[in-house]
């Protein structure tokens, strides 16, 4: 009886070793395309026997397929059929190696960047008619006594106790496409950045790639872009830009100048993309366009501000203030109950807790109190301001947005400026799956280096998805990239001693997606050709 040919094949199979594939079908060809390996070859010389750019590459795979921290990179590599498609053995890419790399990498990581990112624009056809600009922190742990980046700041991340650094980026707003970035001190203050972001974003366009274009990009931004000489700023260089206005007096008399009836008849046409379109319960939004001047240093300039209600906006006001008020008026109530006991007797104390009340409390401007009496008979009163509380009142669900943007219609605006939350999704994915956060390393050039990394994994994620939606595959990149988690290679080693490496059957998700995009199926990743070093 003949033998099966599969028992005949058994035998001859003398070991097995699966191999992680993942992602690279979809992550390398972007990375050759944007020619990553060649421009860092271009500009870093090195004596190194890895070269920089294979280590850029490499590093960035990493951070798409499998983040993790310098020292486990090695052992990710043995795991991977990426030492014989890239030519680099496990051992050269050992954490000291890593971290020398980006040491070496530091002086040229902005030209890098303008150059792959200029030809990603060019390659991909990216529009740059608008902008989208924002600001987040990366937290630390560790002391980093020697760092002039890692430093204790406004945490956005609500952690005050770690040390952090910050990071600016401009993404486009088709895509969510990151452009432009800059690594900053983790206490700088937002309102120091307007005037130095304007001037990169022109340096930026001033590029040979993209002065050809002449093009001015529309900006849009949270509030910290609209100061007074920002603006100036943007009318003297030819740039647009759309940002709320801050809370303030002048702010709060615009919003007040719009009657409640005047915004009832002007529905705007934006709905958020959660909504569905038979939603009945959804209630539209108002806008209504009034003049606004900004004045710095003797120049004005006058603009638009469109007044925007939203009832989603009125709820969350409504719950705040609710919330703030009670929260006064408990800690009002708790005062009066131990005065004259204790240290509570003395007049100087009281009015020490009261007026840090005056500075903490968000409610303060809606309740009036007073201290009388003498110490021993302190008598503390309160009371709700109703005309200040009718006011606060008038004003829910209101907001504004300035612009020197003439062509925008209401709805247009209003459109842009929600589309900010899509940077916001961004930095998410660079603080979470990217980033392997909390980070590890330990001196500014790795910190900026490592942070290079992760924002050209983050434009590789932005190409893939945005190529992908083009095609009609509405999926975002982390669905793609979870779907291409589990493709795997196997090494077989014949009982002659020969090596075979096959790649393992494709998903029905893995093959639609790679017909879509026209990129080569895994088995082109799987030669087996020997390291030579």
């Amino acid at each position: 009886m003949d033998t099966p040919q599969a028992e005949r094949l058994g035998r001859a199979i003398v070991a097995m070793r699966p191999l992680q594939i993942g992602a690279l079908p979809l992550a390398y060809p972007i990375l050759d395309e944007l020619q990553v390996q060649q421009t860092v070859s271009t500009l870093v010389s090195s004596q190194a026997d890895v070269d920089l750019g294979l280590v850029v590459v490499m590093l960035t795979l990493n951070r798409l397929l499998a983040p993790q921290p310098l020292y486990h990179v090695q052992d990710w590599l043995v795991g991977t059929i990426l030492p014989e498609f890239l030519g680099v053995a496990p051992r050269q890419a050992y954490d000291n190696r890593l971290g020398r790399a980006l040491d070496h990498l530091h002086p040229h990581l902005g030209e890098i960047w303008a150059r792959v990112a200029t030809r990603a624009i060019e390659l991909y056809d990216i529009d740059l008619s608008i902008l989208h600009w924002d600001i987040t922190s990366v937290c630390f742990e560790g002391t980093y006594a020697d760092s002039e980046l890692a430093t204790y700041g406004y945490s956005r991340d609500h952690r005050p106790d770690t040390k952090q650094a910050n990071l600016q980026v401009d993404a486009t707003h088709d895509g969510q496409i990151p452009v432009l970035y800059e690594v900053l001190r983790g206490n700088t203050a937002d309102i120091t950045r307007p005037l130095p972001h304007l001037r990169a974003i022109l340096r930026f366009f001033a590029r040979p790639e993209l002065a050809r274009r002449h093009l001015r990009p529309l900006l849009v931004s949270d509030r910290k872009l609209v100061t007074p000489e920002a603006v100036l700023a943007c009318h003297r260089d030819n740039l647009q830009y759309l940002a709320p206005l801050s809370d303030g007096t002048a702010t709060r008399a615009l919003l007040s100048s719009v009657p409640a009836d005047e915004l009832a008849q002007h529905v705007l046409a934006y709905r958020p993309q959660r909504i569905k379109p038979d939603d009945t319960r959804f209630v539209p939004y108002q806008g209504v366009w009034r003049s606004y001047t900004f004045v710095h240093k003797e120049k004005q300039v006058t603009d638009r501000a469109l007044v925007v209600w939203s009832a989603g906006k009125q709820r969350l006001d409504e719950q705040k203030r609710k919330t703030y008020l009670k929260r006064l008026l408990n800690a009002l109530e708790h005062i009066q109950k131990k005065l004259n006991r204790l240290r509570y007797k003395r007049r100087a104390y009281v009015e020490q807790r009261l007026a840090s009340l005056q500075v903490s409390a968000p409610a303060k401007e809606l309740v009036d109190w007073q201290l009388t009496g003498e110490e021993g008979a302190l008598r503390l009163t309160f009371r709700i301001n109703k005309e200040r509380l009718a006011e606060a009142r008038a004003l829910d669900g209101r907001y504004a947005l300035a612009t020197n943007a003439d062509h925008l219609h209401a709805g247009e605006a209003l459109a842009l400026y929600k589309g900010q939350d899509g940077l916001e999704k961004r930095f998410a994915v660079v603080k979470g799956p990217l980033l392997v956060h909390p980070l590890f390393v330990h001196s500014d050039r790795r910190i900026e280096g490592l942070i290079f990394i992760s924002l050209l994994a983050l434009l590789v994620r932005a190409v893939l998805e945005r190529a992908c939606h083009q095609q009609g595959i509405k999926v975002t990149a982390q669905r793609l990239l979870e779907g291409f988690a589990a493709l795997q290679a196997v090494d077989l080693t014949w009982a002659d001693g020969s090596l075979q490496r096959r790649a393992a059957e494709m998903t029905e998700f893995q093959a639609t997606v790679l017909k879509a995009l026209a990129r080569p199926g895994p088995e082109t990743y799987t030669r087996l050709t020997p390291i030579v070093r």
